[in-house]
């Protein structure tokens, strides 16, 4: 039962997350190029277990906007390329705060 409360919570984050990046990548394509601020980010990894980084960067991966490129060999950083990040701690905070907490509570 508290596995289920668990999955259900990891797949109402991702749906809630998902409609934002949406959003946010419709704005970001239909503004001015020139205003993106594409990055790559270095996401330090509380998740220590390989899937539980595999469904973190899945779930980064299948949001608009972001894209999983690799892990680090001592599997503690999770490298993500981003569309639009004009503030890259905001945008690993807010990975780290929703997505990889998610993660962390099915697949620690």
């Amino acid at each position: 039962m508290i596995a289920a409360l668990g999955w259900t919570k990891v797949a109402g984050t991702f749906l809630i997350e998902l409609a934002k990046a949406t959003l946010d990548t419709i704005k970001a394509v239909l503004g001015a190029q020139e205003r993106l601020k594409p990055a790559i980010l270095a996401v330090p990894l509380d998740v220590r277990s390989p899937e539980g980084i595999t469904l973190l960067a899945n779930m980064i991966s299948l949001t608009p906007g972001t894209t999983s490129l690799d892990v680090s060999a001592d599997c503690r950083t999770l490298y993500v390329h981003a569309l639009h990040s004009p503030d890259t701690e905001a945008t690993i905070t807010g990975i780290k705060a929703t997505l990889e907490r998610r993660a962390q509570e099915v697949l620690p």
